[in-house]
């Protein structure tokens, strides 16, 4: 598609909320639709990364270029730089597929990959980046593109399952619509998640490994909850499914954004109730906080990466006072905003200023 041509909406929103809030990630909805290709059905990590990268790339992605991302933004789908590599390989081989028109007008299957090339840097410091370049069909599908569904980068990143991440962003594209369904047979379905029948040739085994995981795993992460209703053919054999994402109303909205910034220790307990007791490590790091005076060798950290264990004082503030957006998000606006004046504070003046900019981010923001 040539670049004199109009963007769509998907485009533009993605240019806004990547400037206004770094917690959402916003996705075509023509490859939340797509389906895998033949023979692919990519790993946890490879939903995860990709969701990541088209994120970083915003606004830009539908533009010829390149794109870079830094190691560490993807380690929220790897403990360690050498797998990146393996990812980065499974993604440039995965291929997707969607309803298009042949030259002669004609209804026709379009199969494309997403990723043209990809560079990895060979570093393990916290500057180490991965570069990479959409294909020419995804920048083209990515350019027209005008719907979209607005990811929650935090509840992408705590799912388990790597189905549950795929029918996550179809709730996130259908929830809230008039008609908040999707329905097709077992191998559509089976199709559009990346589920093959090889592995899972009975539907009670589909049931089992996907939807009944995937549903709980929604049920504790997302705004929206997930059922479904299954339909028998002739002889009785399950042939349709009908899948409903309801909106959550907002007290169960604000405990599935709190449980997607939890650690994931004891997240399966609290979702079976099988946990009798669930200490909050955030909580504790906020009361000790409380009780500590922050001395002037308290400084901005070097990698700009505000956690609850390198620096517990700031991450509680951000945790405590900043509306349930994710701290990192709430550090990198600072870094974006401040420049090279975070290295400038230290002490009490640092933690006025962060609690200043924490707070304020969260008036302006709202609750996540």
């Amino acid at each position: 598609m040539p670049d004199d041509l109009p963007i769509g909406r998907t485009m533009k929103a993605a240019s806004t909320i990547s400037v206004r809030d770094g917690h959402a990630i916003v996705k075509a909805g023509e490859f939340i639709e797509a389906r895998f290709g033949a023979g692919t059905s990519p790993s946890l990590a490879a939903r995860k990364t990709l969701a990541l990268l088209i994120a970083k790339a915003a606004g830009e992605a539908w533009r010829p270029g390149s794109h870079v991302i830094a190691k560490r933004e993807l380690r929220g789908t790897h403990n360690a730089n050498d797998r990146i590599q393996d990812t980065l390989d499974e993604l440039m081989d995965v291929k997707f597929q969607m309803p298009s028109t042949s030259a002669q007008g004609r209804a026709a299957t379009l199969t494309a990959a997403l990723l043209a090339w990809t560079l990895n840097e060979h570093a393990e410091d916290g500057r180490a980046t991965v570069e990479w370049e959409f294909t020419a069909p995804a920048r083209a599908i990515l350019q027209g593109s005008d719907y979209y569904a607005r990811l929650n980068r935090a509840a992408l990143l705590a799912f388990r399952s790597k189905y549950a991440i795929t029918l996550y962003e179809m709730g996130c594209l259908l929830a809230g619509r008039r008609n908040p369904t999707w329905s097709g047979t077992v191998d559509e379905l089976r199709e559009r998640l990346g589920a093959p029948s090889n592995s899972m040739p009975n539907f009670s085994d589909f049931r089992r490994l996907v939807l009944t995981p995937g549903k709980a795993e929604i049920d504790q992460l997302a705004a929206f909850t997930m059922d479904w209703v299954e339909r028998r053919g002739a002889r009785g054999k399950i042939t349709h499914v009908t899948i409903t994402f309801y909106p959550k109303d907002d007290d169960a909205t604000n405990a599935a954004a709190d449980e997607a910034e939890r650690h994931s220790t004891g997240r399966r307990s609290r979702r079976e109730g099988t946990a009798e007791t669930i200490v909050d490590a955030a909580s504790l790091i906020a009361v000790a906080a409380t009780r500590m005076s922050v001395s002037d060798t308290l400084r901005w950290p070097a990698d700009d990466r505000v956690d609850e264990f390198k620096t517990p004082e700031l991450y509680a503030i951000g945790r405590t006072l900043g509306g349930g957006h994710a701290v990192q998000r709430l550090a990198d606006q600072y870094v974006k905003v401040l420049k090279d004046r975070r290295r400038q504070l230290v002490g009490d003046a640092l933690k006025a200023d962060w609690t200043k900019w924490v707070t304020g981010c969260s008036a302006k923001w709202g609750r996540a």
